[in-house]
Parts: structure tokens; C-alpha cells; sequence
């Protein structure tokens, strides 16, 4: 293994003396110091500020290099705030040096110089200031890796933990007492490694690897990558680790592959039927019997409207959070007739609607638009998954907080799966599928009235009902006015 071999230390000397700078150059060759030289405090300040030195020699020379000017403003340098700096004065001169430690000076030394005092000073500040150094970043490095969002850990060569931050213990579920516990076991009883080849040889060949945490009934996946992280010291004797949670990214790209996926297949079915009718008829127009262009067109019209109705549907969930924007607000005494004008519009034969609240001129944060679109939608729901797509659907509005309405939607439809449950208000997520594969409905409804309710600053809850076959859509609507106290106080008061 080839030794590490230590940068030299750059020290800048900032001195008018030709002399004297002879003497330093001839001191300092053929050590573990490199040396720049000035002859002016402009010229210092300027090498100082591009070459950030380890330590800077500086002749109390005040009349050609106003010296503890010059000292003041290296200090005032951010970069150089805590640079060892040394000035050279003569033996007797207390006033030189109560103006320099004024000034920033860290030590002097008498001048003429003398070797062995030089290089002996040298050496001891260089390694004081550098286990100031040290002492600084890890002080640095600890509070930034205890406030990071991302988990850091230090292992030995065996793979042994010796440092967890706080979010390193909460993905790994790691005890107070973590010291010397295995990384890879810990990691092993929570998730799944992947790839499986490169998890096997981890920790002698530590290349990015997957943590996985499989779905389950009430959590979905996670995933984390682990990297071992080089340091400039090497990794000879410990190994930095960092744990990144990807689970959200990871989820979105599902989602988006999903998205893409499923709207590609429901608008390519509808228009390749229209597409192989009309080519053959264009093709045979002249030669085919007008039965046969009506058979056609019969086959035609239906996947048509289907395609001007998936498309309608994507838009409407697209331009949902408008609805809240246009129009004057929901008057609660205006919620019966929409119910009504849904119920005419679908073709729902028994709408049960037990009002417990009385229904007054007070106004919802919502429009009567979006309210239609969101009881279109769960009436929608309710039809397709009642097994003869004709529900009964019971409404039930009251006040249960001050500030709210309730609305709850039942039907007798058939209850949905826990899976059905959590995945619900993702976009494109249908509950089940025609004998050719194909998800009926586009799958935007829940999360349209989801998208509405909450962005109305409500909340929406969807379960299966107790002790009967169908489910409950619950929907908590806040009064405009109550939206409206809410800004008035989270807002800051210019005034005061």
C-alpha cells in the first residue's frame, strides 16, 4: 500500500527586507514548508486573499508595510479568519507585541531569526492550527449530518456501527446504545437488499445498493440507497455511509409510468376501433351496400363518444382546482337541487336525502360547480359498482363542528377490498377490469373530489359501510367564512 504523503504547508512571508527575506528562503528550503514571498502590504494582501496560506509571517515594519494594519486586514479576509499569523520584531519590543496581539497576531518571533527557534515555532502552530481546524469541522460536519435529512453512519472495516445521526436511527430503528451493532444485519431485518450480487460483497466492495421495505397492508414500500462515501483520508481504517429515502421519487416515477400506461391504453382502444371502421369504409365506400356503412357506423359512433368522454374526463381532473376559482360561492340551501339535476342527469331512480342539518343562506368555501362535478363523480362511482348498476344512494347533511358541514354519501353497491381502499385517490387506479383486460373508467373520479375538497381546504373520507353492502363517501366543506378568518390569521400584520 503506498504511503500518504502530506501536502507541504504554504506559508506566505510578508516583509520589505531583501535581506531578511534571503535569510527565510535559505532557512525554509528543503522542508515540509512551502514559502511565497511579498514585499509590499498591498501585495501581501492581495497573495493572501488568492493563495489562502496555512500561516503567514509578517514584519512589524510599520513605516514601509504599516504592519498591524495589513494584520487587521488579513483577519478581515473570511477565508483567513482563523490563519496562524506570526510577526517578526525585535527582541525588547513589549510595544510592537501589545500592538500586534491587538491586532490578531497569534505568536512572534525575534529577528534576526534563528533556525532552530523558526522552525520549532513553525511546526507547533501548524499543528495547533490544524487541530483547531479539525476540531471546527467536526463540529461543522455534526451539526450538519444531525439536521440532514439524510442518514449518515461511520462503520469500521467489519461493518461495525460507531456514529448513526438521529435520521440514520430512525430509517435503520436503530437503539440509544447502536456502538458496534452490524450495519448489514440491522439492515437485512428491515428491508431487502438489492441487487442481491452486490449487497453479498458490501463490505468489501461497497457499491450503491437499494434498501427495500416490501408494501404492506397499511404502508407502502420504501426504498433507500446506500453509498459508502470516499474521504480524502481514505477509507483504511473507517467508512462513511450515507441512507437517502427515494420513496417519494421512486413513487412518482411509478405513478408516472402508470399515468402514461393507462391513459395510453384508454385512449388507443377506442380510437383503433374507430380508426379500422373508417379506413375500411373510406377504402370501400363505392363497393359497400348501405347496410353495411350503417353496420360500420353503428360499430363507429359508440367508440367515438367513449373517446370524446375519456378525453372530456382527463381535462376535467386537469383543470379540477379552476372550478373553485370561477363562479360565486355554494349557498348550503342550494345543495338539494343540484342533488336533483345530478340525479336527473345520470338517471338514478331513488336518491334518498335525509337532511338532519337545516340549510341556510351561509355560503361554502366551494362553487356549485364543483360540487356537481364531485357528486357526478361519486354518483358515477356508485352506478358502476352496484352489480345491476342501479344503486340506491342516502345523503345525509349536519353541522358536527362549528365552521364545517357534513356530507355523507351512501350506496348499496358491494363493499371495496383494503387494497381498493388506500389506492383509491390515485389517479388511473380502477378497481376491477372487463374480460379483455381493460379498466373501465378512466379512474379520475375519486381523486377529482378529492383534488376539490382539499384544495377547499376540506377533507374527504371514503370507507365500506358497517353492516351492509356498499361504501360511504364522508365530505368535511368549510363555510367561506371560516376560510376566510383562517387567512386573517395566518397573515402577517403590516401594520405593527
Amino acid at each position: 500500500m503506498p504511503q500518504h504523503q502530506e501536502a507541504p504547508i504554504l506559508i506566505l512571508i510578508i516583509m520589505a527586507d531583501e535581506k531578511a527575506l534571503a535569510e527565510y528562503q535559505q532557512l525554509l528550503t528543503g522542508t515540509n514548508f512551502a514559502f511565497e514571498y511579498a514585499s509590499s502590504a498591498a501585495e501581501g494582501l492581495e497573495k493572501a486573499a488568492s493563495l489562502l496560506p496555512g500561516l503567514v509571517i509578517l514584519d512589524v515594519d510599520v513605516e514601509r508595510l504599516n504592519t498591524f494594519q495589513t494584520a487587521r486586514r488579513i483577519r478581515a479576509i473570511k477565508a483567513l479568519t482563523d490563519v496562524t499569523l506570526i510577526m517578526a520584531c525585535a527582541p525588547g519590543d513589549r510595544d510592537s507585541r501589545a500592538l500586534g496581539l491587538s491586532a490578531g497576531a497569534d505568536d512572534f518571533i525575534d529577528k534576526p531569526c534563528d533556525e532552530v527557534e523558526l522552525l520549532a515555532r513553525l511546526k507547533t502552530l501548524t499543528r495547533l492550527n490544524a487541530q483547531r481546524y479539525i476540531a471546527s469541522e467536526l463540529k461543522r460536519f455534526s451539526w450538519m449530518t444531525e439536521n440532514s435529512p439524510e442518514g449518515y453512519l461511520i462503520l469500521d472495516m467489519a461493518g461495525n456501527i460507531h456514529y448513526a445521526n438521529e435520521r440514520a436511527g430512525e430509517l435503520l430503528h436503530l437503539p440509544e446504545d447502536h456502538f458496534g451493532l452490524p450495519f448489514t444485519h440491522i439492515a437485512e431485518q428491515l428491508y431487502t437488499p438489492k441487487p442481491a450480487d452486490t449487497w453479498q460483497n458490501w463490505l468489501d466492495e461497497p457499491e450503491p445498493c437499494y434498501l427495500i421495505q416490501p408494501e404492506s397492508p397499511t404502508a407502502r414500500a420504501t426504498w433507500l440507497v446506500v453509498e459508502a462515501l470516499d474521504t480524502p483520508m481514505g477509507a483504511s481504517h473507517e467508512r462513511l455511509v450515507r441512507l437517502r429515502d427515494v420513496t417519494e421519487r421512486m413513487t412518482l416515477f411509478q405513478d408516472m409510468r402508470r399515468f402514461h400506461t393507462v391513459v395510453a391504453h384508454k385512449l388507443r382502444t377506442p380510437a383503433s376501433i374507430m380508426h379500422t371502421s373508417l379506413a375500411i369504409m373510406n377504402k370501400k365506400l363505392d363497393d359497400l351496400p348501405e347496410a353495411e356503412i350503417k353496420q360500420f357506423a353503428r360499430e363507429t359512433i359508440p367508440s367515438a363518444f367513449r373517446l370524446v368522454e375519456d378525453i372530456r374526463k382527463i381535462l376535467l381532473y386537469l383543470d379540477a382546482p379552476l372550478t373553485l376559482n370561477f363562479g360565486d360561492s355554494l349557498r348550503m340551501a342550494e345543495i338539494p337541487r343540484i342533488v336533483e339535476q345530478v340525479r336527473k342527469t345520470l338517471r338514478i331512480k331513488t336518491v334518498q336525502f335525509n337532511t338532519i342539518a337545516n340549510l341556510s343562506d351561509e355560503r361554502l368555501n366551494l362553487t356549485a360547480h364543483a360540487l356537481e362535478i364531485m357528486l357526478m363523480e361519486i354518483f358515477e362511482n356508485a352506478q358502476k359498482f352496484h352489480p345491476q348498476r342501479n344503486p340506491t344512494i342516502e345523503i345525509s347533511i349536519w353541522r358536527k363542528e362549528p365552521g364545517y358541514l357534513r356530507l355523507r354519501i351512501a350506496d348499496n353497491g358491494q363493499h371495496l377490498s383494503t387494497e381498493q381502499l388506500r389506492w383509491v385517490w390515485l389517479p388511473y387506479f380502477q378497481g376491477e377490469k372487463d374480460f379483455t383486460g381493460e379498466l373501465p373508467g378512466v379512474g379520475l373520479g375519486f381523486p377529482l373530489v378529492a383534488t376539490l375538497v382539499w384544495k377547499a381546504g376540506g377533507t374527504v373520507r371514503l370507507y365500506n359501510r358497517p353492516n351492509e353492502p356498499g361504501i360511504i363517501v364522508e365530505l368535511k366543506l368549510p363555510h367561506e367564512e371560516t376560510m376566510r378568518q383562517a387567512q386573517r390569521i395566518t397573515q402577517p400584520n403590516l401594520d405593527e
